[in-house]
């Protein structure tokens, strides 16, 4: 059974929800400070109140001598009629009753009253009866016969308006939840603007559009200022590998174009017309050259792509690099020795390297030296190396130089010099030098050249130190 799919979750709603959530949160807090505050000072009434009663009554009590009755007579006259603030009272001498107001016995039973404790230690008790609140107390009062004064506050109202906040704060909280849900995404919608923006823009640029930026200006937001940054220098790094991937296909296509065509018109001149021996031979010889070219070139191309793979796994062997140089210089002996030319091997130094790359690196930058060096002169391998800096290996040769406006392109693909550096034919396909620098990254070096017409050229192959 296929389970549904949950559809993302809208940042645009979470901001609008955690907003809500927090202005809820702030508007609760107020409200419970509120609440608690408009109780406090309800108490501290009821109390002060209470007091005050036990006050006016002990001094009501001190007139009559310590007898209860004038206390008594100043309660029912207090406690009739309209008053600002009703209760009801029991007067006890020895635990007995010795006057109450009218109908309180039924009303509030004395054995509802807390036990009796001094004044500002106060037992307040609520209770409820019908539709009216009571605050129930028992007022100790000084006196030769131990009077108490049991007092039942109405705070009906008090109560009543308690509960009226409480409605208004629940009605309150109704209402501001969608009321908050829609200035929440209002707000989100205003933040959130120029993320819309720039997905506009972005959606804009098309393979045929990549020189396309996110504009810089109006000030973006200081969240989004590194990610247009980083997206403009995306597109950057996108619009440069689309121009060198365009220029290597068309550079690719033409080195295959010329053998191809070669290999071709050599056949079609072999079927035109019955061919001597020795023409066939010609003829075959040709095509068998091209195809040679070919091979070399998409060997080339194969061991390029190779190289290039970050997956590609460096053997780290421990190379002397006189020893690899000396075996390179083996390999070209045969080419140079028709030009009586002198390769010659100073320094030595030790470090860790894949021995077979390495062995390619510098194979092809003394395969460029040799097919450049003039009659009778000198190709120079020097080698130098320091436990911090590392090892570079330097091939000089005293060539004729490359002119200032070739040497930023030297590694690009199939580029190719003026023909002051020799034959197109003899120059090979162009990918010497990438695959030299393809090495020299792999190994976390790097590969330079320095050149002046006339004065030879100095290609430098310098690794980083590194550990076993």
């Amino acid at each position: 059974m296929r389970l549904p799919t949950l559809r993302p979750a809208s940042i645009s709603g979470r901001l609008a929800l955690l907003y809500t959530l927090g202005a809820l949160l702030a508007v609760g807090l107020f409200a419970l400070l509120a609440n608690w505050k408009l109780e406090t000072n309800f108490t501290a009434a009821h109390r002060d109140f209470l007091q005050a009663k036990a006050a006016e009554f002990q001094d009501d009590l001190n007139e009559g001598a310590g007898a209860p009755n004038m206390l008594i007579s100043e309660i029912l006259k207090e406690t009739d009629g309209a008053r600002l603030r009703a209760y009801e009272a029991r007067v006890l001498v020895a635990g007995k009753r010795q006057g109450v107001t009218p109908g309180m016995d039924t009303t509030l039973p004395a054995s509802l009253f807390p036990a009796v404790r001094n004044l500002q230690n106060l037992t307040l008790t609520s209770y409820q009866t019908g539709t009216t609140s009571w605050l129930l107390t028992s007022l100790p009062l000084q006196g030769p016969q131990g009077v108490v004064l049991q007092i039942g506050l109405d705070i009906t109202r008090d109560n009543a308006l308690l509960t009226d906040f409480h409605r208004a704060l629940a009605v309150f909280f109704v209402l501001m939840v969608p009321l908050l849900l829609g200035a929440g995404r209002l707000a989100a919608a205003h933040a959130l603007a120029p993320v819309t923006r720039i997905a506009k823009v972005a959606q804009s640029i098309t393979p045929a559009q990549l020189s396309r930026r996110i504009p810089q200006s109006p000030p973006w937001p200081r969240e989004l200022t590194g990610l247009v940054q980083v997206f403009n220098q995306m597109l950057d790094n996108l619009e440069s590998s689309f121009e060198r991937l365009s220029r290597f296909s068309a550079d690719i296509a033409h080195e295959l174009r010329t053998p191809l065509s070669n290999l071709n018109g050599s056949l079609e001149v072999c079927l035109i017309r019955p061919r001597s021996e020795v023409e066939y031979r010609a003829a075959i010889a040709s095509a068998l050259e091209d195809g040679q070219r070919l091979t070399g070139l998409i060997e080339n191309l194969l061991f390029l792509a190779r190289v290039e793979n970050p997956s590609h796994a460096l053997r780290h062997e421990r190379c002397e690099a006189s020893e690899i140089c000396a075996w390179v210089m083996a390999q070209y002996e045969a080419q140079s020795r028709p030009k009586g030319l002198r390769i010659r091997i100073e320094g030595a130094a030790t470090f860790y390297a894949d021995t077979l790359l390495l062995r390619q690196a510098v194979g092809n930058v003394l395969a460029n030296a040799v097919r450049h060096a003039p009659l009778a002169s000198e190709i120079l391998l020097a080698i130098s190396g320091d436990p911090v800096i590392g090892v570079e290996i330097v091939v000089s040769d005293e060539g004729p130089g490359i002119a200032p406006e070739h040497l930023p392109r030297l590694f690009d693909r199939f580029y190719q010099t003026d023909p002051a550096r020799g034959h197109k034919a003899a120059q090979g396909s162009g990918l010497g030098l990438s695959i030299v620098r393809s090495i020299m990254a792999l190994h976390g070096g790097r590969v330079t050249i320095e050149s002046m017409p006339g004065q030879g050229t100095r290609v430098a192959l310098h690794f980083p130190p590194m550990e076993a």
